[in-house]
């Protein structure tokens, strides 16, 4: 087992840049999809069929597609602690070796 750790910081930045995009991605998708339900939701569409409907959104979709953004924004948070993380490790590591 190697006790080496490398970080490629170029990558790791470009993953929570990514995860941060697609973070916003999924809010503008809940805002256009909350939009187009709440038309539906306040009379738009009536029957048995808009109550099963709207009980998948609200008991379903809706709090899947919350906690699907708020992992996207956690993951971005902690992708960059790593990345804090490493280099200040990195740092900690070299001031071992540098000559006072």
């Amino acid at each position: 087992m190697s006790d080496e750790i490398r970080a490629d910081y170029e990558q790791l930045e470009e993953i929570a840049n990514q995860f941060a995009k697609e973070a916003e991605e999924i809010e503008q998708m809940i805002q256009k999809t909350h939009a187009s339900y709440r038309e539906l939701r306040d009379g738009g569409w009536l029957g048995r069929g808009a109550d099963a409907f709207k009980a998948e959104m609200d008991d379903e979709v809706i709090p899947a597609s919350g906690r699907f953004y708020q992992a996207l924004r956690e993951a971005n948070r902690v992708t960059k602690e790593i990345i804090s993380q490493v280099h200040q490790s990195e740092e900690e590591a070299a001031s071992l070796f540098k000559k006072s």
